[in-house]
């Protein structure tokens, strides 16, 4: 191809206008909705357990089973409860599971008789996962192994990069990271709930949680988002059900992005909220209901920091001891001691751990998240947030020639990645794989 030498070459492009969304179905909601859900042992206005934005509907509402769910949670697993619109209990609430609520306030109630309040579990900590009890519609089956031929993988990082190959949300393939669904600084909680029952046997001197079935690919600067518990992935239907005559057809259900946090100026509500997930394969359903969970606790400072005294469900972490059945132990809590109580544990979370002289290629910041960076020992510190996860570094197509161990002993280990070389559009990536810097959290 010749060019003529009077011919001019643009080296500059127009800079962007405010983003735009890449979806064909532009989300409609009223950013000032929100919608409160209280605890009827209490009185008010000491009894909102929980706050969610009602993003579901143009007018504002909120899928009844999520909300039902994240209540149940909270109710120390109570997943038979139900809403209604007065602390009484005499409107009930009559609304299929995949309706929209669209009341400001809702009660939640449990069944039986309750002359004391029913407890509320104060953190994920104190959580006990219900086996075998997921609320109806979790138990989503998602198939064990990849439709697509997969390498042969040493590491964790590789077998989710050649399993999932693109961000299961953004359907990008640059910037990607692995990423926990129940995180590394949970690995205790995992082993003591037993979660390893839903994965695949650790390499040997690994940790439990570091199983395929609990890490997704997602792009980096979602991951930073989903750690900071903007949203979870949850199961809905591809339309809401009005009322209890309108016929359900049976409409499968898909997992899809919800956002139970949408502060200004709104742009990750307005680009994911509702957006169905890349097909999943090899991930468990257990892990991604234990991380709807997680996410819904950032909420329960505010009920345990009203001044008054709460009846909690508590894992006894200083003795290792539950109830009787392995249940949480119920106990009423002081006011003050409710209210220390979320101090305490943000004081444990913030603690970062000191680095070891080989591990100067590793950022720390103030969350506690590890990141890897290529070809810099000094980095400047993101800022802090209210977090307890910990994360590394994106990956990169291409070599690096970086070497990292697979597994480091800090609280969010593994930074390592194969980089895909996608030869073949139609056939996926090729079966080399070349070693590079990846975030696992």
């Amino acid at each position: 191809m010749s060019l003529s030498s009077d011919e001019v070459i643009p080296l500059q492009r127009p800079a962007f206008g405010n983003p735009t969304t890449h979806t064909a179905s532009p989300l409609l909601f009223d950013p000032e909705y929100d919608i409160y859900f209280h605890h009827p042992g209490y009185p008010d206005p000491h009894n909102i357990l929980l706050i969610l934005p009602g993003i579901d509907h143009p007018k504002g509402g909120i899928h009844h089973r999520i909300a039902l769910s994240a209540c149940g949670v909270l109710a120390n697993n109570n997943f038979n409860g139900w809403l209604t619109e007065d602390r009484e209990g005499n409107v009930r609430v009559e609304l299929p599971l995949d309706g929209i609520l669209h009341k400001r306030d809702y009660y939640f109630h449990v069944p039986g008789d309750h002359p004391d309040p029913y407890p509320i579990v104060p953190s994920f900590e104190d959580w006990i996962f219900p086996h075998e009890r997921l609320p109806p519609g979790w138990k989503i089956d998602i198939p064990r192994e990849a439709s697509h031929p997969t390498p042969r993988q040493s590491t964790l990082a590789e077998a989710v990069l050649s399993r999932d190959i693109r961000c299961r949300l953004t359907n990008h393939i640059e910037g990607t990271e692995c990423a926990h669904l129940i995180p590394r600084s949970q690995s205790i909680w995992f082993q003591r709930n037993m979660m390893s029952r839903y994965g695949r046997l650790p390499r040997p001197g690994g940790e439990p949680v570091d199983t395929p079935r609990n890490v997704i690919l997602l792009r980096s600067d979602i991951h930073s988002s989903f750690d900071y518990k903007r949203f979870s992935f949850v199961p809905k239907p591809a339309h809401a059900i009005n009322n209890s005559a309108q016929p359900t057809g049976n409409q499968p259900l898909s997992y899809v992005t919800h956002l139970v946090n949408s502060p200004e100026p709104h742009e990750l509500t307005s680009l994911y909220h509702n957006v169905k997930l890349q097909p999943l394969c090899g991930v468990a359903p257990e892990y991604v209901f234990a991380r709807f969970a997680w996410t819904i606790f950032q909420y329960i400072p505010m009920f345990l920091q009203a001044g008054v005294p709460r009846r909690l469900a508590l894992y006894q972490a200083s003795t290792g001891l539950t109830a009787v059945g392995g249940l949480p132990a119920v106990k009423v809590v002081s006011a003050e001691e409710c209210r220390l109580m979320p101090i305490r544990e943000k004081s444990r979370s913030a603690s970062p751990k000191k680095r070891k002289p080989d591990e100067a290629c590793l950022e720390e910041d103030e969350r506690g998240r590890t990141r890897q960076r290529i070809g810099s020992a000094s980095l400047p510190r993101a800022p802090s947030f209210e977090s307890d996860i910990t994360t590394d570094g994106p990956w990169y197509l291409g070599s690096v020639d970086t070497e990292l161990s697979d597994i480091d002993d800090r609280e969010e280990g593994e930074s390592m990645s194969p980089s895909f070389v996608t030869s073949d559009k139609t056939h996926g990536p090729a079966l080399s794989i070349e070693r590079g810097p990846c975030n696992l959290s």
